[in-house]
Order: structure tokens, then C-alpha cells, then sequence
């Protein structure tokens, strides 16, 4: 049976049994019987004679060549549900009653106890309280005036965490913490100064001076712990959701204990001890506890209902529920066990009664700081994630990511922190045995695939919030140069490959580590991926030809290509497949497989091909420099803006029945050949127009027959349509 329970069964029955009040420590004293010193004697005698020693040694070995091999008793039966039952009540009562025993005899033999005390005890007590007293008021004003001196930083940090976020507030209430605890080691510190220099002899501390300065120590550092977990003064800085009033009201009640437990236990205790007797120094210790427990009982009744409202708020728990009625009557175990820790106090020694206040405190600390950190991990949850403006103007969807993942990160944690409180608390009780559960094979699989998993997950996120926070920096104006739609839908694919790559690797580690075979899994997954290969060869030979297509760069949206025999101007892009908008106004869907040659007519530059055709009679000469005096024009306009070559006079390209075509090329930036050609045609007609030089035509030939046959002469005349 677990120490703590097996205490709290025998104090429940001395004190229903027994009516056992404050007790001191036994003073008792053990007879022995006196040995009998013959028997020694002839085994002495017997060893100093040689010839004795030997047949000694002798009739011994012969007695052990005789023994027997040894008889293996039959094992006892085991006893019954009936029979363990009746030990343990058999054992318990008979452990009251002898404490109770015990007790009555101290409390009979106090008096004479007390009355050995000559008043030089006295006198020598009143001497060190007069000395506590003097180095107490040299310790605490050395504090308070340590404390003025870190005002003004404390107040610094309290405005900075006003109006901060959640970890803003969080770092301030640490930092003035740990400010606290420094100014308190700093009074501690300088009043062991001021006891080695100033009381007694110089070099040397009393043991009454050293025992205050730890107590000193002691309260005030659990002070400042205290006061940084309610924070009575700055609601924004307070672990636990409670009001201003409550908080100042628990943390004045707090001290109390602390400083009535501390100062009882290590102070009065030892100096009762040294200075008068063990008795008294018993005496004063069972005070102390009795007192601390009695603040303890008139805490709980006080907040009793306060407790039963928050409860039944914080558990959602409905009128007439199990939950409900715990909530309201939380109240009768704790003053039971509180009871119980009396009947302890006053039937079991100081040293029996210390282990179980520490479980006790174990048992508070565990409570308060699950219910700390779960307060804690709700206001982060209902305040979300908050990013700078400038990273939230650059990355518009990482805060948005954040916040639908942290808080159920946090609500995960909060879940952790719960089960680790109660597990704890049922071991502090005896009933659940956590350090032997998590050395245990099992208990040593489910913590590391906890935290494995846990691990997993995070570096998942981590990763995969990386990379598209990123994406959505590089799409962002201000993040460089411009990007190109290859260039998007190239990032876009990465991105959307990537998280399938993280969602299924972590899907695998996450798989094996809770201990499932993933064999089977990638087996059946190369199956299906193969059967989904056949059936949809199109589709991956769109993919995988579109992937080349935007890697090579062969085009970008607003680029005028030929592809699959449509000419048109890009207007979309995707993995798979290319939108044109050919001249008529037609929209073209055209999957990659389809493309074998992709014809881009904005690369680099552009030339357009001026083709003209002029009648045979006109003078190819004139018509060169015509065609240049108009290009020359051109490129001096505003049409002519991109034109990039000067004028490039190919020649005759051909030769017809209606007249001769001739060609010139202009180059210019890619997009700019077709503006700067329109004004160079119609440029070169006005031109010609003025010079008189005859475009080509349809040519017939008039025969006019003569009144004098043999005088006439025919003429050939071209007739214009």
C-alpha cells in the first residue's frame, strides 16, 4: 500500500477512535536485558586451546557431511480476498492504536518535560529573538529599498506588455520574475553580510541568523512566484482567469501560509530544538501545522462557492450531471483530506508528516500550473496569430495559414497537459504507478511515439509553410523583378508537387512510427499508380510534355505562336495544356500532346515582309528609292518606334502577267513589325502617288481596224479595269 494512503487510513481511524489531541514527540527510553557472559567465556576458552579448536573444527565438519540436502518447504497457500482484507484492517488498527499510545504518554510526560526548562533557556531564547528581530528589520528594508531601485524597469516592462501580444506579455511577466527572485537573493545575500560583520563574532554567523536568512530566502522567492502566477495588480499579466479581487485576496492568503509554514518550520522548529529541548521543538512544529491547516480550511470555506461557479463554467456541466455534482460539493474531499493531514500531523512524527505536506504540495503545484498553462494556451488560441504588417503585406496568406494551425496545435497541447496533470496527480495518490508505466516497454513506445509524431508534424508544417510563404513572396510586386506567367505556372506546379510530397512522407513516417506496416501501403500504391498510368496515358503524356514546354520557355501568355497548325496569341497556360485566341476572335484549348512544333513569333525580334507589286513599265529604281523615302518616314513617326534595322530592300520576288512584285523587310521589336508595316504600305502608296509610279494591274490589248486596211497600223494600248 502506497505510503501516503496507508498514513491517511491510520490518521482516519486514530481519529475516529481516539480523539487524539496535539501530540509531541516520544520521549522514551529502551531497557536491554544484560547478556549473559558465560556462554562467551567457554567459547573463548575453547578457542585458546589448540587440541580444543580442533576437535571444534572437526565435530563441525562431520556435522556438516551429515546434514542432509536441504527440504524445500511447500510454498503457503494464498490467501484470500477475505484474508488480505482482514491484515489490512488488522494491521491498521493496531498501527492507531499504538500511536495513540504513544501519544498519551508524551502528553503525560510533557509537563516534567517542560519543567527540566531552567529560565537561562529562557533568557538565551529572548536573546536570539531580540537579534531574529534586528536582522529581520536590516533584511527587509534592504529588500524594500531594492525593490524602489528595480521600480523603475518593472514599470517599463508592464507598459511594453500592456499593450503587446500574448508573448510580449508572456517574456515581461518572466523577466519581472526573474528581477524578483534577484532582488530577493540580493537582500539574502547582503543581510548574511550584514550578520557575518556586524552580530557576533566577525567571520562567524549564529545558527538563529543563518536559519532566518533561508526562511527569508524561502518566503520571499515563493513570494515572488506567487505574485508573477495571479499577479494581483495586472489582470494582462495574470496565469489564471481570475478577477482583480480574487487574485489580491489568494495572493495575501498565500503569503500567509508561506510565511507561517517557512518561518514555523525553519525557524521556530530548529531554534526550540537547540535552545530548549526536542519535546518543545515537537511542540512548536505541531502548532505550525495545525495552524497552516486551519488557514487551509478556512480558505476552502471561504471559496467554496466562488470554486463551485467557476467549475461548473470551466466544465460546461449540466444541472443534475456527475460533473455537477462534483462541482458543487468539491469542497467535502478536500476538507476530509485536510482532516486527515491533522489526525497525521498530531498522531505521526515530523518526520512522517513532512513527506506527505511535500506530496501535498506536489499535488497543488501540478493542479495550479495544468490549470496555468491551459489558462494560457486558451488566451493564445481566442487572441490567434498576429504577424507584422510589412511581412502581412508581402505574404498575405501566412497569418491566415497560422491560424488554422496553431490553435489546433495549442488545443492538442492543452489536450497533453491535461492527461499529464491527472496522470501525475494519480500517482502522487498511489493509485497509478506513471514512473513505472513509462519504463515499461509500452509506456516507453506511446511517450516516443508522441513526440515523435508530434515532431513529424511540425517539421511538416514547418516545411510546407516555408515553401509556400515563399511562392507567395516571389508573386508579390514588390518582391523583385516581375514575374512571367512561365515562371508562375512553374512555381505554382513546384508548389502543389511539394505539399503532395510532404502531406505523403509524413503520412509514411507518421504511419510507421505508431507502428503500421507501410510495406503493403507503397506495394499497393505502385498498383494503383500503375494501373492509373495505363489508363490515362493521354494525360500524363500532356503533363509530362507541358512540364518540358514551360521549362524550356518555348512561350508566355500574350506571345503569338503556331502550334498544332492555329496561330494565335497566348492567353493561357496550364501544366496540361494552351489557350490561343486565333485572329477571328476563336478560343483554342490545345493539349501539349497535340503540340510537336512550337513556332513563337515574339521572340527576339520581328521582321514583317513588305511584298509590292508594280506595273512592268515602272522603274525599278524609283521604286527602291520610293519605298525607302517611305520607310524613312515611318521610322521617324510614332509607328515606327519599334523598328529596330534600317530599311532592307530584298528585290523582285516575282514576276506576273499583271506586273512585278517587289519586297522589303522591316525588323523590329517583337510585337512592333505589324504597326510599323501598315504605315509603311500606306506611306509607299501616297508616295507613289505623287511620282507617278504605276502600281501592277490587269493589262488587254484593243485592235481597232482601219478604213484603209493596207494604211493602217495597229496599236496596242493597255486598258485599265
Amino acid at each position: 500500500m502506497p505510503p501516503l494512503v496507508r498514513n491517511l487510513i491510520v490518521a482516519l481511524f486514530a481519529s475516529l477512535f481516539m480523539a487524539i489531541p496535539v501530540s509531541a514527540q516520544e520521549a522514551s527510553t529502551t531497557e536491554t536485558a544484560p547478556a549473559e557472559a558465560a556462554p562467551l567465556e567457554t567459547l573463548v576458552e575453547v578457542l585458546k586451546d589448540d587440541a580444543a579448536r580442533q576437535t571444534l573444527i572437526e565435530e563441525l565438519e562431520a556435522q556438516i557431511g551429515n546434514t542432509a540436502g536441504p527440504v524445500e518447504a511447500a510454498p503457503p497457500p494464498a490467501p484470500s480476498l477475505g484474508g488480505r482484507l482482514a491484515d489490512m484492517t488488522k494491521q491498521t488498527a493496531e498501527v492507531a492504536a499504538d500511536s495513540a499510545a504513544r501519544f498519551w504518554r508524551q502528553l503525560t510526560g510533557l509537563p516534567g518535560t517542560l519543567g527540566a526548562i531552567g529560565s537561562g533557556d529562557f533568557d538565551a531564547l529572548g536573546r536570539q529573538l531580540l537579534d531574529l528581530v534586528l536582522l529581520a528589520l536590516i533584511t527587509y528594508a534592504t529588500f524594500l529599498v531594492l525593490r524602489l531601485v528595480g521600480e523603475r524597469l518593472r514599470r517599463l516592462l508592464l507598459a511594453k506588455a500592456r499593450f503587446g501580444t500574448a508573448v510580449v506579455r508572456v517574456l515581461a511577466a518572466l523577466f519581472i520574475t526573474l528581477g524578483n527572485l534577484v532582488l530577493v537573493a540580493l537582500a539574502w545575500a547582503i543581510g548574511h553580510i550584514v550578520a557575518l560583520t556586524f552580530f557576533g563574532t566577525p567571520g562567524f554567523i549564529a545558527f538563529h541568523h543563518s536559519a532566518f536568512l533561508n526562511a527569508f530566502l524561502l518566503v520571499e522567492g515563493s513570494q515572488a512566484l506567487i505574485r508573477a502566477l495571479l499577479s494581483p495588480r495586472r489582470a494582462e499579466l495574470r496565469g489564471l482567469p481570475l478577477s482583480d479581487a480574487d487574485a489580491y485576496e489568494l495572493t495575501r492568503r498565500a503569503r500567509v501560509l508561506v510565511s507561517v509554514l517557512v518561518f514555523g518550520q525553519l525557524l521556530l522548529v530548529p531554534i526550540a530544538n537547540r535552545s530548549l529541548s526536542a519535546d518543545a521543538g515537537t511542540m512548536v512544529s505541531v502548532a505550525v501545522l495545525t495552524v497552516m491547516l486551519a488557514l487551509l480550511v478556512n480558505l476552502v470555506l471561504n471559496y467554496r462557492e466562488r470554486v463551485t461557479a467557476r467549475l461548473v463554467a470551466f466544465t460546461h456541466a449540466r444541472a443534475g450531471s456527475g460533473m455537477s455534482f462534483l462541482a458543487q460539493f468539491w469542497h467535502l474531499p478536500v476538507l476530509a483530506y485536510l482532516i486527515g493531514l491533522f489526525v497525521v500531523v498530531v498522531v505521526q512524527p515530523t518526520t512522517e508528516v513532512l513527506p506527505i505536506l511535500g506530496n501535498t504540495a506536489k499535488l497543488v503545484a501540478a493542479i495550479v500550473a495544468g490549470f496555468m498553462v491551459s489558462h494560457l494556451l486558451g488566451r493564445l488560441i481566442m487572441g490567434g496569430v498576429r504577424v507584422p504588417p510589412r511581412v502581412a503585406e508581402r505574404v498575405p496568406l501566412l497569418e491566415t495559414r497560422l491560424n488554422a494551425f496553431v490553435p489546433k496545435a495549442l488545443g492538442a497541447l492543452r489536450l497533453l497537459v491535461f492527461i499529464m496533470v491527472f496522470a501525475f496527480v494519480l500517482d502522487q495518490l498511489g493509485l497509478f504507478d506513471l514512473g513505472g508505466w513509462l519504463e515499461s516497454e509500452l509506456g516507453a513506445r506511446v511517450a516516443t511515439s508522441t513526440l515523435t509524431v508530434a515532431a513529424i508534424l511540425l517539421a511538416a508544417f514547418v516545411a510546407w509553410l516555408t515553401l509556400n510563404s515563399w511562392v507567395d513572396y516571389r508573386f508579390h510586386p514588390d518582391s523583385g523583378p516581375p514575374l512571367k506567367a512561365r515562371e508562375r505556372t512553374l512555381l505554382v506546379l513546384m508548389r502543389n508537387a511539394a505539399t503532395i510530397a510532404i502531406v505523403v512522407m509524413a503520412a509514411m513516417f507518421t504511419l510507421s512510427e505508431v507502428g503500421i506496416n507501410i510495406a503493403p501501403l507503397l506495394a499497393s500504391a505502385g498498383v494503383i499508380g500503375l494501373a492509373v498510368g495505363f489508363g490515362a496515358q493521354k494525360l500524363v503524356q500532356d503533363i509530362i510534355t507541358g512540364i518540358f514546354i514551360q521549362l524550356e520557355g518555348a512561350m508566355d501568355v500574350g506571345d503569338v505562336v503556331t502550334i498544332a497548325g492555329v496561330t494565335g496569341s497566348v492567353e493561357r497556360l496550364t501544366i496540361r495544356s494552351a489557350a490561343l485566341r486565333d485572329g477571328n476572335g476563336a478560343y483554342h484549348v490545345i493539349p501539349f500532346s497535340a503540340v510537336t512544333t512550337v513556332s513563337n513569333l515574339l521572340r527576339g525580334y520581328s521582321v514583317a515582309m513588305c511584298d509590292i507589286a508594280v506595273a512592268h513599265a515602272a522603274d525599278l529604281a524609283a521604286v527602291k528609292a520610293a519605298m525607302a523615302d517611305a520607310f524613312a518616314w515611318v521610322k521617324a513617326s510614332p509607328a515606327g518606334e519599334g523598328v529596330i534595322g534600317e530599311f532592307d530592300w530584298v528585290g523582285v520576288e516575282a514576276i506576273t502577267e499583271t506586273g512585278v512584285t517587289v519586297r522589303a523587310q522591316i525588323k523590329a521589336l517583337p510585337g512592333k513589325q505589324w504597326p510599323a508595316k501598315r504605315a509603311f504600305l500606306a506611306k509607299v502608296m501616297s508616295v507613289f502617288e505623287e511620282r507617278g509610279i504605276p502600281l501592277a494591274g490587269p493589262q488587254r490589248i484593243a485592235v481597232f481596224a482601219p478604213a484603209d486596211p493596207p494604211a493602217a497600223a495597229l496599236r496596242h494600248q493597255p486598258v485599265p479595269e
